[in-house]
């Protein structure tokens, strides 16, 4: 770990694990720490620049919160669960294939939502959850409520674009796992831009601070904590029924007799208020992840690489956080335009496992027949690396290779 304590010629204080940080990420921590209700600043090892704020940035914030440090996936993160299936179980390619297959077709991916049938299904298995967390979080007294609740049986049990992935692996004693990386999908934008636009609004009224920010004991700061705990509830909702889904597809496979342990769950979109430091912080983690002492967290690499399963070491100095991801040394574009030529080698990479089918081509990409270069183990910084800056936030209990990946 290492402090900047100056950038540009501005002073600052940022704790900082990232060896490898683009100067874009650096500048907007530093403009986070100027504002006067910001406390501590940190950035983890997997930290790149983002909209606001940095992906892999921590803030600790006095009596405020801001939608934007949230950002508009409320809720994303991980799930994972242990099997009693061993590597040697899905080790026929074709079996695997069959699996991604069957995964393809009961799990929408990308853009996709809930077909009408897909929702029918949700509104009657889920109506007394949803209106218990709706309920307990926000009440029936808003105006676009009934779009909330349309957005939640639309994307629940889909997996969304971009980075969100389903893998089946096996860890360092050949026990296969599944592991889920998806959000609150189209309902945490809606909460976000909606309360975004609030908080703007406001501040050009009555503040001159560059960012939208909401005073946490004000009606608008109340309304987003819950509606920002109702996106979490869903996030959580969504990633538990896709891993009931792939649950069932093994199970299919396997006689129905496959043993799955405790399922782990954690969110890397969020704010929470905290006691850090001798004070009550609320403190926003973008894409970075809770690293208290003894939790179990997960961090994935990127398409083809390991990931791990981790116990949070409690240290304050990075809040009790730690990285969501490997991370990305580059944006998408450039990593598409500077990786052209190297296709062929990417695929190399990947050929012992089974991976989606590749999605159409869009102007101006060569076909790949992979999903999308900026997805490729290349494109993100190498997840050893990012678990060695961490060694004093985490330490890794399972080691974690892919097997079969569904991609966004």
């Amino acid at each position: 770990m290492k402090i900047i304590d100056t950038y540009n010629d501005t002073k600052c204080k940022i704790f900082n694990w990232a060896s490898l940080l683009e100067d874009g990420a650096i500048q907007q921590m530093a403009d986070i720490d100027k504002l006067p209700f910001t406390s501590h600043c940190a950035l983890m090892p997997d930290a790149h620049p983002g909209y606001s704020m940095p992906i892999g940035g921590v803030a600790g914030l006095r009596n405020v919160i801001v939608p934007m440090y949230v950002g508009y996936d409320i809720g994303c993160g991980m799930c994972a669960i242990q099997t009693s299936l061993k590597r040697e179980n899905l080790i026929d390619k074709d079996i695997r294939k069959r699996i991604l297959d069957d995964i393809e077709r009961t799990i929408p991916f990308g853009f996709a939502h809930n077909d009408d049938k897909r929702k029918r299904k949700f509104e009657d298995h889920y109506r007394d959850t949803v209106k218990y967390i709706v309920e307990k979080t926000i009440g029936y007294d808003r105006d676009w409520d009934y779009d909330i609740e349309n957005a939640f049986y639309s994307a629940l049990g889909t997996g969304g674009s971009g980075n969100h992935f389903l893998e089946i692996q096996y860890d360092e004693n050949d026990n296969i796992w599944i592991m889920i990386h998806s959000g609150s999908r189209n309902l945490g934008h809606k909460i976000a831009t909606y309360f975004h636009d609030k908080a703007m609004k406001l501040n050009e009224k009555w503040y001159s601070i560059p960012i939208g920010f909401l005073p946490v004991d004000t009606e608008e700061g109340k309304d987003y904590i819950n509606y920002m705990n109702f996106a979490l509830d869903f996030a959580y909702q969504n990633r538990k029924q896709m891993m009931s889904e792939v649950q069932d597809i093994l199970n299919s496979y396997f006689g129905g007799n496959i043993v799955f342990d405790k399922m782990i769950n954690i969110h890397h979109n969020y704010a929470s208020l905290e006691n850090h430091l001798g004070e009550n912080l609320w403190v926003h983690r973008k894409g970075a992840t809770l690293a208290d002492k003894n939790t179990i967290g997960i961090i994935p690499g990127s398409m083809g690489t390991s990931s791990h399963i981790v116990r949070g070491l409690g240290n304050v100095l990075s809040l009790k956080s730690c990285s969501h991801g490997a991370g990305r040394p580059m944006g998408r574009m450039e990593f598409n335009r500077q990786n052209q030529d190297n296709i062929e080698q990417m695929k190399k990479e990947m050929e012992d496992i089974v991976y989606s089918k590749p999605s159409r081509v869009k102007k101006g990409r060569k076909e790949t027949g992979m999903i999308d270069l900026s997805e490729m183990p290349g494109a993100y910084k190498p997840i050893e690396d990012v678990m060695a800056d961490q060694e004093d936030l985490v330490e890794s209990i399972h080691h974690l290779k892919p097997m079969i990946v569904v991609k966004g």
